[in-house]
């Protein structure tokens, strides 16, 4: 495991599944196919599937220890969970001995912050204890952007016995909420004093991505902005799964923008491989330099 440090703080990445995806035409409703071979001799094997182009890609929490708290970013897919996609469906995975065996017990968690709420990044936010969904972290606070989670509780509110988010609001959200350890922040809330928040909406309403700042080295964890690394090279490449195309596209430019003034270390969500880099302009667009 590659601990990275960031001043007086670390990151590592905890991985839950890695694994070939979606064919790049399906996943980017503005696909080029001439584009994407173009970038294509970098990207395979570790980001693309040697001959069938499909996209590889890794569910993955980080890690955030500062000198104030132990920090949980995005919590993947999680165990025993009902769920439409087959890959990702009733998964038995030995996510929490990876985070034990990277120093981290469920107890020591300080605070558990998803980018977005999304049911690959919100699924260890609970377990199931006696048949009932139960907080993963008992000592944690789960810090959820106010502006997303009212998204989801007016989807769940208007789509009354329908599932929302595949059922992950349900069985992931609302036990933390019922515990009462969930706190909804805002933009200018500050959870460490290394850690601050970046608006990033359009993968979903309220998609947020997280600056860790200290001794003059920073990184940024984008949750969703980015799927794969050819959106680093063509940024105007919104997922399928965006809620607003545009307004995606341009939160994508804003953080690959700040990564490139402030020489942040971008560390995505689902990036396989190295799975962290920073962040150089080319031309009208930009390019990654792999942190490895």
């Amino acid at each position: 495991m590659t601990v990275r440090a960031i001043g007086n703080a670390s990151i590592a990445k905890v991985e839950e599944l890695c694994g070939p995806g979606f064919k790049p035409n399906r996943m980017f409703p503005r696909f080029d196919q001439e584009a994407f071979d173009a970038q294509k001799h970098w990207m395979v094997s570790d980001h693309v599937e040697a001959g069938s182009d499909r996209l590889v890609g890794s569910v993955h929490a980080w890690v955030v220890r500062t000198p104030h708290h132990t920090i949980l970013i995005d919590t993947c897919l999680g165990n025993h969970k009902t769920r439409s996609a087959p890959n990702w469906n009733n998964l038995n995975t030995p996510f929490l001995d990876r985070l034990q065996a990277s120093g981290v017990a469920p107890e020591s968690v300080d605070l558990v912050m998803c980018t977005h709420l999304h049911v690959d990044h919100v699924g260890w936010n609970t377990r199931l204890e006696n048949g009932r969904w139960v907080p993963t972290f008992p000592n944690a606070r789960y810090l959820f952007a106010r502006k997303e989670y009212a998204h989801w509780e007016d989807e769940r509110r208007n789509k009354s016995g329908e599932e929302v988010n595949g059922g992950s609001f349900d069985d992931s959200v609302l036990p933390v909420v019922a515990a009462k350890q969930a706190v909804m922040i805002d933009v200018d809330h500050q959870p460490d004093p290394l850690l601050t928040i970046i608006d990033a909406p359009g993968h979903t309403p309220g998609s947020i991505a997280i600056r860790l700042a200290d001794g003059g080295r920073e990184a940024v964890f984008s949750g969703d902005i980015m799927h794969h690394p050819v959106q680093v090279y063509y940024p105007e490449w919104s997922s399928q799964f965006c809620w607003d195309q545009d307004m995606s596209a341009q939160s994508r430019r804003k953080v690959l923008e700040h990564c490139v003034e402030h020489n942040s270390l971008l560390c995505p969500a689902h990036f396989p491989g190295a799975n962290a880099g920073h962040i150089h302009r080319d031309r009208d667009a930009f390019r990654i330099e792999w942190d490895r």
